[in-house]
């Protein structure tokens, strides 16, 4: 029964009700309620070129990742670092990789900027977000930072994580040094023959293995509804080796003797009319690489002559090149079906209306190594028995292949051309996006943009001090704008790369991009408005907004870190 003595006088409601009105502007339209606060579902991916999907032009039959495309939205412009581990830092913290100490891979220390751990002077949005009462979740590939104890996912906010700490490289077996961790405790060692514990038969396949711990993760989650939840699903999905289900070979077998001139051709048609990429937009002509070492540094890729065209090799040679190239599209088909397991597990369930899922890659495909990949010559079809599960540095689809899964970029994985940089991005979420199936295009993101975005839906405060240390103010924007008008208009912005010797900065449509940051003279300016493909220098043309965006690069890279270069401290 109401209580009398617990009634405000009327001149105290109207107060109280100006204050709530007051404070809920200051706070802002993006803070919510605990119940809407959206399941937030990251799914983070490895060596993945741009156009390899199916909704982003691509042959690879992806029908999970097009269905979510179709109810979300897809973003042309949308950037990683480059390369694995710096990009995985830049994803978790919402800085620039040097920021966090992986300005590199982490297995040398070259000092601030270059060290072998992510550092505490950051916070993960794993972090953040379990401040708000998130349940958080990390399922597969960690490499940001295995020797350190304080840099693995457990200790940077993770509740649950079930993660290798360092490289994969394998789906059949668990490598050396690569054994599985669940929250800090050994779960799957080293082993020639792993059993999946998910699984009856014990069948191990990691792709398949990483998805089974993420459904058992929202199952445990959803026993506590009151508290949305946090999974970071990280698969190693398609970097080498080359290693896929027999079934799933055969499959593709065959889909690609028409070679990769013809096909990147008839890619480029499709993505123009999904309009993914301008109407003007041409192929470029593609260079190989090589890998050189910088005295006290490390190996950085030197571009080589042009790639061979399919009508000068051989039928055998084709044919090897078709069998490689399928087991290459039938990982990422698998990797397809796992997440479709997930969105039917989101769906019977009631949730996927209101989880907010990204999909996204680390770096453009890989090119390691040579045009036709690793062993070339000793791996193949008429052997295929006594390598299929050889894993480590066995077997690569090669830089022709690599090109073609970078449609229609030049170079690749660790180059910040476009080939390198450029990610295919989808986002989904019933609840929260409005303009369906739409396109973001023109419009320049990067993986800082993910923690301001998380930040915005979650509705929770970032800090500027976490467990005694200052940090730094997020470097990225929100999307969400977006999610309401893939229209939206965004104030002009400048992002900025370093990894290896190869260096960018993107200056609204402008880009000037180096092979060599160690050579003043080795920049080059593109417009990416009507040359996503860099291929028209404009540097003759606009010689003063080339020295402009060279000294924005230079102070940039003195504030985070990345020079003095390695090799020059």
């Amino acid at each position: 029964m109401y209580n009398k003595r617990y009634k405000f006088p009327s001149r105290a409601w109207l107060a109280l009700g100006l204050f709530v009105f007051v404070w809920g502007l200051f706070r802002g339209t993006s803070e919510l309620h605990a119940g809407e606060r959206p399941n937030i579902l990251i799914i983070f991916v490895d060596d993945m070129g741009f156009s390899d999907l199916g909704c982003y032009g691509g042959e690879i039959e992806t029908p999970n990742l097009d269905r979510l495309s179709e109810n979300g939205l897809r973003f042309t412009e949308f950037y990683n670092t480059s390369r694995c581990c710096p990009s995985r830092a830049s994803l978790l913290t919402g800085l620039y990789s040097h920021q966090t100490g992986i300005g590199m891979m982490v297995y040398r220390d070259f000092g601030e900027g270059y060290r072998r751990n992510i550092h505490r002077g950051n916070v993960t949005f794993a972090e953040v977000l379990k401040t708000a009462g998130y349940q958080t979740m990390l399922s597969g590939k960690w490499h940001v930072g295995h020797s350190d104890l304080n840099a693995r996912p457990e200790v940077r906010g993770f509740d649950r994580s079930t993660a290798i700490y360092a490289h994969v490289d394998s789906y059949w077996k668990v490598l050396r040094g690569c054994d599985i961790y669940r929250d800090n405790e050994l779960f799957i060692k080293a082993q020639e023959h792993p059993r999946n514990p998910y699984r009856k038969d014990g069948y191990f396949y990691i792709t398949d293995f990483f998805t089974d711990v993420a459904l058992d993760y929202i199952g445990q989650a959803q026993k506590n509804p009151e508290d949305p939840w946090l999974l970071h699903l990280c698969y190693n999905v398609p970097h080498f080796p080359l290693e896929t289900p027999d079934d799933l070979i055969e499959k593709y077998r065959g889909r690609y003797r028409k070679g990769w001139d013809v096909l990147r051709e008839e890619k480029l048609v499709r993505m123009k009319r999904m309009g993914l990429v301008g109407d003007t937009q041409t192929l470029p002509r593609v260079h190989g690489f090589v890998n050189h070492k910088i005295d006290g540094f490390n190996k950085v890729g030197v571009r080589t002559e042009l790639l061979p065209s399919w009508d000068s090799l051989s039928a055998e040679e084709q044919d090897e090149l078709d069998f490689r190239r399928a087991m290459y599209a039938g990982q990422i088909d698998n990797m397809d079906q796992n997440i479709g397991r997930i969105v039917e597990k989101l769906k019977t369930t009631g949730a996927l209306d209101n989880t907010l899922i990204f999909f996204m890659s680390d770096n453009g495909c890989s090119g390691e190594l040579g045009h036709f990949g690793m062993n070339w010559g000793d791996y193949h079809s008429g052997n295929y028995a006594e390598w299929k599960r050889k894993s480590g540095w066995s077997i690569s689809q090669g830089q022709c292949w690599a090109a073609y899964s970078n449609t229609p970029f030049r170079m690749y994985k660790k180059f910040v051309h476009e080939g390198g940089i450029a990610s295919p991005m989808i986002v989904h979420w019933p609840k929260g996006i409005k303009s369906r199936g739409g396109v973001v295009a023109g419009v320049p993101f990067h993986l800082i943009d993910v923690m301001p975005t998380l930040r915005d839906v979650a509705g929770v405060e970032y800090p500027e001090e976490f467990n005694g240390n200052r940090i730094p103010a997020m470097e990225g924007v929100s999307m969400r704008p977006w999610f309401e008008n893939v229209k939206a208009s965004g104030t002009s912005r400048t992002l900025f790369w370093q990894h290896e010797n190869h260096a960018a900065v993107r200056e609204g449509d402008w880009k000037l991009v180096t092979l060599n940051d160690r050579d003043e003279d080795a920049w080059m300016l593109y417009n990416l408005a009507g040359d996503r493909s860099e291929t028209f220098s404009l540097n003759e043309q606009h010689p003063g907004r080339a020295e402009r965006m060279k000294a924005a690069w230079q102070a940039w890279a003195q504030r985070v870190q990345a020079v003095p270069f390695p090799e020059r401290r």
